[in-house]
């Protein structure tokens, strides 16, 4: 009887933050499956808000839960196979090792600008990403750069890694 009475209020509800269809009506059964559980813990106080929170919570958490499987689908560090064509052993072996030599140079570097080139040049992070590691201002990043490239232009020669 109760859900015969709010389907459709639970239904707009959850469709507000879905804005599809078929999944809004995935959520209305999803609200009322919890609200069959949350019962006991019902006040007798404004049930349809009540069950308007419920089902908002859901759509909320359904919606958070999509955007993080998303998210993780698409930020590897690494792809998981590299195939690369027409690549030799030879070819292999040399990118590894400037690879290693540019790892190395990096390691020579002051500790200020070194924590700040590895993650940028590297790890390929932002500014705003290193400021969150580091813990500093994001201008703290970008002077840090700028002091590291200027720093690289004085200590390091083209040579050293070919």
């Amino acid at each position: 009887m109760l859900i015969e009475k709010y389907k459709h209020h639970v239904f707009k509800v959850t469709y507000s933050v879905a804005k599809n269809q078929q999944e809004a009506e995935d959520l209305t059964q999803e609200t009322f499956i919890k609200m069959v559980d949350a019962l006991p813990s019902y006040q007798a106080q404004g049930f349809k808000t009540w069950l308007s929170r419920i089902a908002y919570h859901t759509a909320i958490d359904s919606y958070r839960k999509k955007k993080r499987r998303q998210e993780d689908l698409t930020s590897f560090d690494e792809p998981i196979f590299q195939v690369e064509q027409g690549s030799s052993a030879e070819a292999e072996m040399l990118k590894n090792s400037q690879k290693e030599k540019i790892r190395e140079a990096i390691e020579s570097m002051p500790v200020n600008f070194r924590d700040v080139v590895f993650r940028y040049y590297i790890q390929e992070k932002s500014y705003a990403e290193i400021a969150f590691d580091l813990n500093i201002a994001e201008k703290t990043v970008e002077m840090r750069l700028y002091r590291a490239r200027k720093w690289m232009r004085q200590n390091w020669k083209e040579d050293d890694f070919s």
